[in-house]
């Protein structure tokens, strides 16, 4: 694994592990739940995914940056009149590189494929004069379609939870919450949750409570509602973690800073799944 790469990554898993600790309700932070959309490229549209939603967050509060737009320094070049500002500092996103190796294994060879972290760099749109930022897309998909669009269901409960055996989801009514937002969070929770099932994705989910699979199940699933909080524009609001995943978590995080890429690589898988359904509903 490149040094340098794993060296930037673990200084941000270091950063994201002290903004956990300090976090008095959440896993994540509530600004990150921002309803503002997902971080993304200015110049190519794409989404970026995975550990780097996380960083690139992280960075966007750090530095009070009112955008969630990046560029690379190749893009700001070819838009004419655009101008990096004086002193502006880059923010590395990552990525895995296949790298192909052959061996001698008992004498014949093979090859072996290697995945290397990887990295680049980008500025934030506000570390950029010379643009003209227009609003962002601004066409919701309404929560409640979104989520008869999953294809669960539903049924009102006293709590809110997942049930793996039987396949759906308990919530109780929206009047319940303390607010549309939390409602939203929750139920957004419980999907994620939901796409464990053996005919979807297929996750553990025989952990009890208090156990590592159930705190790693409960990690995703936060993760999972808040990007898809950001990505249908809802300023959720987090579930309140129990201490002991939070400590779990912490604990592991500095043991294997790795976990939080897996973590998040897991949530997205969750993420594209859940938008996929949406497609499926409209072909259908």
């Amino acid at each position: 694994m490149n040094n340098v790469a794993q060296e930037k990554m673990t200084e941000i898993v270091e950063k994201l592990i002290s903004k956990i600790e300090n976090n008095e309700t959440g896993l994540w932070s509530k600004s990150w739940i921002s309803g503002g959309g997902l971080p993304s490229n200015y110049s190519s549209k794409t989404t970026y995914s995975g550990f780097n939603i996380l960083s690139l967050m992280f960075m966007i509060e750090e530095e009070n940056w009112s955008s969630n737009q990046f560029l690379t320094f190749n893009q700001i070049r070819k838009i004419k009149g655009a101008k990096l500002k004086k002193g502006s500092l880059s923010t590395p996103v990552f990525f895995f590189k296949m790298l192909e190796k052959k061996e001698i294994i008992d004498g014949v060879q093979e090859k072996k494929t290697i995945p290397l972290l990887k990295f680049f760099y980008v500025y934030n749109l506000d570390q950029v004069e010379g643009i003209e930022i227009g609003k962002e897309n601004d066409e919701n998909l309404e929560l409640d379609t979104f989520v008869t669009n999953c294809n669960v269901e539903i049924k009102t409960r006293t709590e809110a939870f997942y049930s793996p055996s039987e396949d759906y989801i308990g919530m109780p009514k929206l009047e319940l919450f303390k607010s549309t937002e939390a409602y939203a969070s929750t139920i957004l929770h419980e999907l994620a949750h939901s796409t464990g099932h053996d005919t979807k994705l297929g996750r553990d989910m025989t952990g009890s409570m208090k156990t590592e699979a159930y705190a790693y199940e409960e990690c995703i699933a936060e993760l999972s509602s808040m990007f898809l909080c950001n990505h249908l524009n809802i300023q959720g609001e987090e579930k309140q973690a129990e201490s002991y995943i939070k400590s779990w978590l912490i604990d592991n995080l500095r043991a294997k800073p790795k976990l939080l890429w897996k973590i998040a690589s897991e949530s997205q898988k969750i993420f594209n799944f859940l938008l996929e359904s949406q497609i499926r509903q409209e072909v259908a």
